[in-house]
């Protein structure tokens, strides 16, 4: 896969996860609401350093000290307890989200065709299930209300710097263009990659669970070093795009860091010649200078908290692919459901291939009367299999005519269609294990690590 690969429909897929939370739309008010009380707290505590140093340090009044740092600690108290209580319901509500995602994901797997799991990886659907939903799970958790405290902090912070000192906050200005240059250069080259990180996870893990269900293969054929060589491709690909993705998303807090820095240097010197020749008061560039130091982390948190968001919506974006997919085609009203089954079957020059511009079936005819039993003979790969998948219609057929007893089961007239299903229980198709029989001949016959040609 390339590596500038990105959510391709970010906007859309984020939309989509937040109607997710439409279930919890009263606890989301709850939360909105702690998380305005948590910011009220968080600003007033730092603006209450004005009238503490004014009022109540410099005149030498402790017995009003004592009072207004008592009403200090209630304030941030609220502060902290809103903040849990708002952790608390964060996750509940974003588990119910994953929980109500698997189960709309494991329902649609449900009802996918048998032609979707032959060709995608299984360890790959299994990747969505744990990576992706982990990564939707702690965005829903911490970043989406991070993000949004970040912001709303941001703003108030801003007005409290207008209201103590104007001068001081266009100065601040002066960085606050080269803090979000910074970030969205760093966010837009970091965000790519992570897209890429979530399906090398999937390839990866699909590569795994197929090797180690097809152990035996994979002895028997003595490719253990092959297999290990091509792990080793897939596992150092991830690496190249894991690291990619963490570096980027790891330079934003010293980039940002070192921004804010030289802001609170700036103002400082700035701030020091106002009270010297302007008679700023004290309390008012201690306060400043507070809420200097707080402005740069709203900035910081909303960029790294970005990469979040963008690898959460990557991993949605990979589980509503899923969900989109075209479910199995049902059947007919009028379809037959066989009760008595003869056993006579047919194909009439049927054309059929896994992918539609790439035929692999072409002109099969063959029938097969009842109470005969016919050997279908060839090399690996020459479409045995393919074949008695078309029966049951595990697989669709491009043209062509199936019948069961005089009846279509695929083919143009779906009208007169077998329902398979119904019919199930006087269909069977048995597919042996040959290689457990290939492991112990080739053993007993020629004990050898020689690598032989593995099978398609």
């Amino acid at each position: 896969m390339k590596d500038n690969a990105k959510p391709k429909e970010g906007r859309k897929t984020f939309c989509r996860l937040i109607s997710y939370l439409s279930c919890d739309r009263r606890l989301l008010f709850v939360i909105g609401f702690l998380i305005i009380v948590s910011i009220i707290a968080n600003l007033l505590g730092s603006y209450m350093l004005r009238p503490i140093i004014n009022d109540y340090i410099i005149p030498g009044d402790f017995h009003g000290l004592i009072r207004i740092l008592i009403m200090l600690a209630v304030v941030y108290l609220t502060g902290v307890a809103a903040v849990y209580i708002q952790y608390i319901l964060l996750n509940k509500i974003g588990q119910r989200t994953v929980t109500r995602m698997r189960s709309d994901l494991f329902e649609k797997m449900e009802h996918l065709p048998v032609k979707y799991f032959d060709t995608h990886q299984h360890g790959d659907l299994m990747s969505r299930y744990t990576n992706d939903i982990d990564k939707i799970s702690d965005a829903l958790t911490d970043s989406l209300s991070d993000m949004l405290s970040s912001a709303l902090t941001l703003i108030g912070i801003f007005c409290l710097m207008l209201y103590i000192s104007p001068v001081l906050t266009l100065v601040t200005l002066i960085t606050v263009p080269l803090m979000f240059l910074s970030a969205k250069e760093i966010v837009k080259r970091s965000r790519k990659y992570f897209k890429a990180q979530q399906e090398s996870i999937g390839t990866l893990n699909g590569y795994i669970e197929e090797m180690i269900s097809g152990q035996k293969v994979v002895k028997v054929f003595g490719h253990e070093k092959k297999v290990n060589a091509d792990f080793e491709v897939q596992n150092s690909d991830l690496k190249e795009k894991s690291q990619k993705a963490q570096f980027y998303s790891g330079l934003m807090m010293p980039v940002m860091q070192n921004l804010n820095t030289l802001n609170y240097v700036f103002i400082t010197i700035v701030g020091a010649l106002l009270a010297i020749f302007r008679g700023f008061d004290v309390g008012g560039l201690a306060a400043f200078l507070q809420y200097t130091r707080q402005f740069g982390r709203p900035i910081n948190e909303l960029a790294s908290l970005y990469n979040s968001i963008q690898a959460a919506i990557a991993g949605a974006e990979r589980i509503f692919e899923v969900i989109d997919e075209t479910p199995e085609a049902p059947d007919t009203s009028d379809a037959i459901a066989l009760q008595h089954v003869q056993g006579d079957v047919a194909m009439k020059d049927v054309y059929f291939g896994y992918k539609p511009e790439k035929t692999i079936l072409k002109g099969i005819s063959l029938h097969a009367r009842a109470g005969c039993k016919i050997a279908l003979v060839g090399a690996t790969g020459a479409g045995k299999t393919t074949i008695l998948n078309m029966f049951p219609r595990f697989f669709d057929i491009q043209s062509g005519e199936i019948t069961i007893d005089g009846h279509p089961s695929a083919g143009s007239n779906e009208t007169t269609c077998v329902n398979p299903w119904q019919s199930s229980s006087r269909i069977r198709i048995s597919l042996p294990e040959p290689y457990a029989k290939i492991s112990v001949s080739a053993v007993s016959m020629r004990p050898t690590k020689k690598s032989l040609p593995l099978p398609n």
